[in-house]
């Protein structure tokens, strides 16, 4: 009992993040083709499996296949049960298949821009300055794109003028006229040498 009242309590950390109706659509343009595209899929494959469930008890019923005396009534069921599941599970499986297919293609068009933005970023991060982010046009994220090359080209002239400034310094140095300007002047300098590891 001492144990427990010895133990301290790690204060809950509140999320500060919560999911709510409206964040559910962040992407609209995506979001609304991918479920477009998958509910269009869906409506096909449904009516392909109505049509071969009718198709299927309409050859048992008006005599689809070749039987030859009596024929139990059991018998014609149990084909044509046969028949319906093998031909829907076919028909599943090859929408199945499409919606693989569309899927690799639809999340191609994401993930290609994602990477894109993350070797940019790493770039940037290494202090290069990148050359601006192009994607493809059926791609997503355009918005996204432009406005990271905004910030790249801010970047590249931010980086042209602390060039330019340190060349400035660099002539002030040499013709500083006391130790004590040509010290501020270094100490300007190393600076500005700064701004360019980040």
């Amino acid at each position: 009992m001492e144990e427990n009242a010895n133990v301290q309590k790690v204060p809950e950390v509140q999320r500060t993040y919560k999911r709510h109706i409206k964040n559910i659509v962040i992407h609209r343009p995506m979001q609304r083709e991918f479920s477009f595209m998958l509910i269009a899929l869906f409506m096909v494959a449904s009516a392909a499996i109505a049509w071969v469930i009718h198709q299927t008890i309409r050859d048992a019923a008006f005599g689809g296949g070749f039987y030859f005396g009596k024929v139990n009534p059991f018998e014609i069921l149990s084909d044509v049960s046969l028949k319906i599941v093998f031909r829907v599970t076919l028909v599943l499986i090859l929408t199945l298949a499409i919606i693989g297919v569309y899927g690799i293609m639809f999340l191609h068009r994401v993930a290609g821009p994602v990477y894109r933005f993350r070797q940019t970023l790493l770039r940037v991060n290494r202090g290069e300055i990148p050359n601006e982010i192009k994607l493809r046009e059926g791609d997503f994220f355009h918005e996204m794109a432009h406005d990271i090359n905004i910030v790249l080209r801010r970047l590249k002239t931010e980086q042209d003028r602390i060039e330019e400034l340190k060349t400035k310094v660099n002539d002030f140095v040499r013709v500083a006229p006391t130790e004590e300007v040509r010290h501020k002047a270094d100490e300007m300098k190393s600076v500005l040498d700064s701004f360019s590891k980040i």
